[in-house]
C-alpha cells in the first residue's frame, strides 16, 4: 500500500510541479503583461515579468514531493 502511495505521491508532485510551473507562472506571467500594455499598467507589466523570471521555483514542489516519498518506508 506504501508504494501505491509513494508513487501517486511522486506523479501527482510531478504534475503539480509542472501545472504550477508552466501554465500558472510562465503562461501567465506572458498574459499578464500583454493584459498591462493595451491599458499601459506598470504593476501588471512588472508582476508578470516577475512570474515569468520565477516559473523555475516550481521545481521545488516535485523536490519537496519526491523527498517525502522517499521518507515514506515499506
Amino acid at each position: 500500500m506504501k508504494s501505491v502511495l509513494k508513487v501517486v505521491l511522486i506523479i501527482g508532485s510531478i504534475a503539480l510541479g509542472l501545472y504550477v510551473g508552466i501554465w500558472l507562472m510562465l503562461i501567465g506571467g506572458i498574459v499578464q503583461i500583454v493584459n498591462g500594455i493595451n491599458p499601459l499598467n506598470g504593476l501588471d507589466i512588472a508582476l508578470g515579468i516577475c512570474r515569468v523570471l520565477f516559473c523555475e521555483l516550481a521545481y521545488f514542489i516535485p523536490l519537496v514531493g519526491i523527498s517525502i516519498a522517499a521518507v515514506l518506508d515499506d
